[in-house]
């Protein structure tokens, strides 16, 4: 998106309809099949006016339009009033089409980027102006604008503003709001979120977008019961660059270049950085991976098993409840057992911190491969509800009145583990998360 032209009908023109035919408030970036960015404030707008927003994109012959369904943006704590919180002004629409196709033209996509622009880089803005209703007709024109980054609020920009931001010296026009900014490749780095007349500009960057959750509109998406632009772009449905990594307990990390730490660190508050725990350095790490990995893979294996086992803590019906096992059958269960058959895979020392001269903490990711869970109820309640256990579970036994039989899950867990380097013993091992990978259909 290097000009208007490469834009194309990816740029949003964000709308209301009144007795006088669409009104114009904002601007927004498609950036996946029914999906597309635009500003909070924009939508807030609509609220209060009580309208429902209507997205337009034009192409040489005709406009498509879109209707929303659902918008998600994020939260933080107010710094000053104890209970609020401030909205980010970055918010994900997913839309469905309302208007002719017009499928001799394909659908444009913003490109994403991940990153932190930094001090003295061009961006420039897309959006479109204010129009006005004449005899019916709407009018409305897009507009670009471009300047230099000025400054960089990693932490946010006060209450108004409380996400990842930057200030731009440039004009931004009424209506160019929720508009598309880009590098000079033409990448998305960001919204317009407000400006001062004659400048500066400030943008609200995506790296926000990457965290929401929202229902999909289109086939590809609408079978998963929650997508987010990663997922969109794992199925080729959208295209994101930069430097991030998605774990799967959910958190994504981010990594900035040196120029782009310097930036961070001279724009944040000192009490706003925290030092990662990392008490082993890569090197130290891998040779403690060499010498003790083996051990430390026993021993959560065997504490996981535990754990799954444990009457107290009854993770059996999490476990089986988020695999789609009804919870009718759930509470039929008279006895069940977990094993491990295939041991730990994808192991991730992600943390290390020392407590003192002989024990260090580490948080450690870890999956069990199969683990079988094989669960005994009685033949009365296997009947009641034969159709749902027989579409779950495998190896059906009948014996004394009691059926025995098994489902097959690869389980997630998160830890954290004492290691004495003095005993070379693990111990209290705490699982903080846990999850399952739920197979493709």
């Amino acid at each position: 998106m290097r000009s208007l032209h490469e834009a194309g009908d990816s740029l949003v023109a964000v709308a209301y309809l009144d007795e006088d035919g669409p009104s114009f408030l904002g601007s927004g970036v498609m950036v996946a099949p029914g999906l597309l960015l635009t500003a909070t404030h924009v939508l807030d707008e609509l609220t209060s006016l009580e309208k429902q927003p209507i997205f337009m994109t034009f192409l040489p012959t005709g406009a498509r339009g879109w209707l929303a369904k659902e918008r998600r943006n994020s939260i933080r704590d107010s710094r000053y009033e104890e209970g609020e919180a401030n909205p980010s002004d970055l918010s994900l629409v997913s839309c469905t089409l309302n208007s002719d196709a017009l499928d001799d033209y394909p659908l444009n996509l913003g490109i994403l980027k991940v990153c932190l622009p930094l001090v003295g880089e061009r961006l420039w803005a897309f959006g479109f102006r204010h129009g006005h209703v004449e005899n019916g007709i709407a009018s409305v024109s897009p507009i670009v604008s471009s300047g230099l980054v000025t400054a960089a609020f990693p932490q946010g920009r006060g209450e108004r503003m409380p996400a990842p931001c930057i200030e731009v010296a440039m004009d931004t026009m009424g209506g160019m709001s929720g508009g598309p900014v880009v590098d000079s490749d033409g990448n998305i780095i960001g919204v317009v979120s407000s400006s001062f007349d004659g400048g500066p500009s400030y943008v609200t960057l995506i790296w926000d977008a990457l965290f929401y959750r929202i229902g999909g509109t289109v086939p590809a998406l609408m079978k998963y019961q929650n997508v987010s632009l990663l997922t969109a772009k794992a199925l080729g449905l959208s295209k994101i660059k930069g430097s991030y990594e998605r774990k799967p307990w959910g958190d994504i990390i981010l990594t900035m270049t040196e120029d782009e730490m310097e930036l961070i660190k001279l724009s944040s508050e000192p009490s706003a950085i925290t030092k990662a725990h990392k008490f082993l350095k890569d090197d130290q790490l891998e040779e403690f991976i060499d010498n003790w990995g083996n051990n430390l893979e026993d021993a959560v294996s065997e504490a996981a098993i535990e754990y799954l086992e444990s009457p107290s803590s009854s993770p059996i019906q999490k476990f089986l409840g988020a695999a789609g096992v009804p919870l009718e059958c759930l509470k039929t269960i008279q006895y069940f057992s977990a094993t491990d058959f295939e041991g730990v895979e994808d192991p991730e020392v992600y943390s290390s911190e020392q407590l003192n001269e002989q024990e260090i903490k580490l948080g450690y990711y870890f999956e069990l491969l199969t683990v079988d869970w094989e669960i005994h109820v009685s033949e009365e309640d296997y009947d009641a509800h034969k159709m749902d256990f027989d579409r779950h579970f495998y190896n059906h036994d009948l014996k004394d009145g009691m059926v025995c039989m098994s489902i097959y899950q690869r389980c997630l867990f998160k830890a954290d583990i004492v290691f004495n380097t003095e005993t070379t013993e693990f111990s209290d091992i705490k699982f903080v998360w846990m999850g399952i990978r739920i197979p493709n259909k």
